[in-house]
């Protein structure tokens, strides 16, 4: 009988573990496209902003289309995962496990943290101003 409740804590212990995909994230704000209209103006274009948990990488998609993905490492929350290029970044890249994530949509390519997606915020355009929910 001992045997057997030992067994039922041990598996309602492992069933209450933190799902390694739940990213934190923060807040993405706003931003004017005119302050970054070198990098935006082109498709294709990345920055990173200093918001969310470990940093924001916002991408030109196309003429007024944006996506924005947490930089946090899905596997390593307290990593910045960093762009492959400066201005025109396709992979982010965690240094600590490895793990690289294209841009176009966040799927991973490889590492430990490949069964994560990045997350993705929201994006929409209001004349000038970019917002990133």
């Amino acid at each position: 009988m001992r045997k057997i409740a030992i067994l039922l804590l041990l598996v309602m212990l492992t069933a209450c573990k933190r799902d390694v995909c739940d990213t934190p994230i923060g807040e993405g704000g706003d931003i004017l496209l005119t302050d970054y209209a070198d990098i935006f103006n082109n498709v294709g274009g990345t920055v990173v902003l200093n918001r969310g948990h470990r940093g924001v990488l916002v991408r030109c998609e196309s003429f007024g289309q944006y996506a924005a993905f947490e930089c946090a490492c899905p596997s390593d929350h307290d990593v910045r995962m960093l762009p492959d290029d400066d201005h025109a970044a396709t992979i982010l890249t965690c240094p600590s496990c490895g793990s690289r994530f294209e841009l176009f949509n966040g799927n991973p390519l490889d590492g430990s943290a490949s069964a994560c997606q990045l997350h993705r915020y929201g994006t929409s355009v209001d004349g000038y101003k970019l917002y990133i929910y």
